[in-house]
């Protein structure tokens, strides 16, 4: 049984092969979506350059957007492809399209244990589980369920409103809301987010550059404006986490991946994202219950495709 297998972000997307179940981690190819016409034409050229001769059973790809009626839409990218599509360029028989967030959650129960470090410890040990990707955009989703079968259903958080915990992030939403017309979660929570804070201590007006992410972290030990966006990050960060915590009650955990989560692995301790995820009135004592983990395993995403196709083997697309 041979899958074929993507996770198409909003900047990247890789590629790559799994037989028997098992992700060939030799096979994984990177691409740069900005120097490609579509998802369809990545596959074609994958079959052809790396993979010559390969004829899989089934196709499943994740997307950084909505899907549903058998295809998806990049949030952040005019690409959208359907299953028929997918079936048309590889030969595949069966062919999926999940969100990004639901390869994510499929994906937990087949990663090793050290594939995750913690960055809260709770007191529940056991229950559903929420995981919270930011990256290139921001989103979440519920994990229902435990071990192999597993329920992921789709979510569009990243386009929620923009909490304001605080007098200077109420400053920061009324900045963000006149710039872009509406002050969205992702506004801060992702890699342009990152950006949009700096810009908004710097009084940076909207006809001048923002200095990127990468940038913003790489010189936190020279410029105390990076130090201060980071702070406000995670001040926010742990308030969306704790207000998704309420909302689902993840006894079984919160499970940070992507990007920008990845790269703040080492500034969650002692920073505000741990007061600002229990700050929830009387209910702070009982947000103790929570755990959250930092997901280190940049094959993730393509785990959840394999275990998706798994677990859907019989039905057809």
């Amino acid at each position: 049984m041979q899958y074929l297998i993507a996770d198409v972000g909003g900047t990247n997307t890789r590629v790559a092969l799994a037989h028997e179940g098992v992700l060939q981690i030799d096979s994984i190819q990177r691409y740069r979506n900005a120097d490609q016409f579509g998802v369809a034409e990545i596959l074609i050229d994958y079959l052809h350059t790396h993979a010559a001769g390969t004829h899989p059973s089934a196709v499943c790809i994740d997307v950084a957007g909505p899907v549903g009626d058998n295809q998806g839409q990049l949030t952040n990218l005019d690409w959208t492809v359907t299953t028929a599509q997918l079936c048309d360029a590889t030969g595949a028989s069966r062919g999926a399209i999940i969100n990004d967030m639901q390869a994510q959650g499929m994906a937990l129960s087949h990663l090793p244990a050290e594939s995750f470090r913690t960055v809260l410890k709770g007191t529940a040990q056991s229950g559903n589980c929420i995981v919270v990707n930011m990256g290139t955009g921001f989103n979440s989703a519920v994990v229902l369920g435990d071990g192999p079968k597993l329920t992921v259903p789709g979510s569009e958080t990243g386009h929620v409103n923009l909490p304001v915990p605080s007098p200077e992030i109420f400053e920061l939403h009324q900045y963000l809301a006149g710039r872009f017309g509406f002050a969205s979660a992702e506004e801060v929570l992702s890699g342009r987010g990152l950006s949009h804070v700096y810009a908004f201590l710097a009084k940076h007006s909207a006809s001048e550059a923002l200095p990127s992410s990468q940038h913003i972290i790489e010189n936190l030990d020279n410029d105390p404006l990076a130090v201060k966006s980071i702070a406000i990050l995670l001040e926010v960060f742990g308030c969306v986490c704790g207000n998704l915590a309420l909302t689902h009650l993840p006894f079984g955990g919160i499970y940070l991946v992507g990007g920008v989560a990845q790269a703040l692995a080492d500034h969650y301790p002692d920073s505000p994202f741990h007061s600002a995820f229990a700050a929830k009135g009387r209910f702070s004592e009982f947000m103790s219950q929570f755990s959250v983990h930092l997901v280190q395993d940049d094959h993730a995403a393509l785990a959840g495709c394999i275990a998706h196709l798994q677990l859907y083997e019989s039905d057809t697309y």
